[in-house]
């Protein structure tokens, strides 16, 4: 039996770690589900619905806080893709913390919050096919493509998920790509791990040299650097220290427009205002523009970003509009509401 151990330490986010020891590795054909009773939605046999659309294998409990804290992301790409995409959400029921009856009470208490497919394992054994016998964090999922493959592996809660689900969907996630990356995430996860261990024994420079290590490696890894951010912000003396990575990271990397746009939006999103370095965020946006030759929308979006959280509302617009102008047709929506807040934001600032 899989033991199941929650990703719900490390400054809350060490859970967004890709990869995890697996029976089924990206590029495999996907195992079938073997689902006791379907709790939500209609059956689904993969052998003969793989062709028809993307589907996402999803493993959780009811007694697993990341998993409760990813239901509103999935209920949100489901409605974002329509028929394009089926989530099928699978639990495997025990009779201590996760029995038949607790899960079929909490996916009716969840009501319109959990709008996706849900079932509940046949005696593990498509928890089994999928994940194999090692421990490894719920929730996890994995991305099946039209052709039956698994396309990609991870936390629902990963951020790089929303673009794996469009790539997908478009058909033009590169799953080879995909596939030659997995010794460097798997590299990337045993270092999460040891860190991990650093920080609940305190050893707080141990984390802060470690994960400087692993953008070193992944220039574009966004869980080290939100957790770099949020390190500063709980310990702000670490200022001038983040200022001279930022400064490096820009040097060796400027090249790399999702290097770039990961830095940009970190540096806006960090928490405390006061400990904000608007001048490092455009100067990482600047360069995740330039490196993208103004092609990619999600570059434009940060420098974007970077311009708005200064005040420059006319050029947020404008670089807005520039991305609107390149996004690929799934990503105009989103772009679209953006430039509509900033244009917002523009007309009440011209209020008396």
């Amino acid at each position: 039996m899989v033991r199941f151990l929650p990703r719900f330490s490390f400054l809350l986010l060490i859970f967004s770690a890709r990869v995890a020891p697996a029976s089924v590795s990206i590029g495999d054909t996907a195992p079938p589900l073997t689902i006791k009773t379907w709790v939500r939605g209609d059956p689904v046999d993969l052998s003969k619905d793989a062709s028809k659309r993307v589907h996402m294998v999803e493993f959780w409990a009811t007694w697993c806080p990341p998993c409760k804290a990813s239901i509103p992301l999935l209920t949100q790409y489901q409605k974002k893709h329509g028929k394009e995409l089926n989530i099928v959400s699978v639990t495997d029921p025990d009779t201590d913390r996760n029995t038949p009856t607790m899960i079929k009470q909490f996916v009716k208490d969840q009501g319109p919050k959990m709008e996706y497919t849900v079932g509940m394992d046949d005696r593990g054994a498509t928890t089994e096919a999928y994940m194999g016998s090692e421990e490894i964090g719920i929730p996890q999922a994995y991305v099946v493509d039209k052709s039956g493959k698994v396309a990609w592996i991870g936390s629902p809660l990963d951020p790089s998920l929303d673009q794996v689900l469009n790539d997908v969907i478009a058909g033009k996630f590169d799953v080879a790509k995909a596939k030659a990356s997995i010794g460097l995430e798997q590299q990337l996860e045993k270092k999460f791990a040891a860190l991990d261990r650093a920080y609940q024994m305190g050893q707080m420079d141990t984390v802060w040299k470690g994960l400087i290590e692993i953008t070193q490696l992944d220039p574009t890894n966004a869980m080290a650097m939100e957790l770099m951010a949020g390190i500063y912000v709980s310990e702000p003396e670490r200022r001038e220290p983040i200022r001279k990575w930022v400064q490096d990271h820009i040097a060796k990397n400027g090249e790399n427009s999702n290097a770039m746009g990961v830095l940009g939006l970190t540096l806006c999103r960090i928490d405390d205002f006061t400990l904000r370095m608007p001048d490092l965020a455009l100067q990482a946006g600047k360069a995740a523009y330039d490196a993208s030759k103004g092609q990619d929308h999600r570059a434009i979006q940060v420098y974007a970003r970077a311009q708005y959280e200064i005040g420059a509302l006319d050029k947020a617009i404008k670089l807005q509009e520039e991305a609107i102008s390149v996004a690929a047709a799934e990503n105009k929506d989103d772009a679209k509401k953006i430039l509509e807040f900033y244009e917002t934001c523009k007309k009440l600032q011209a209020q008396p």
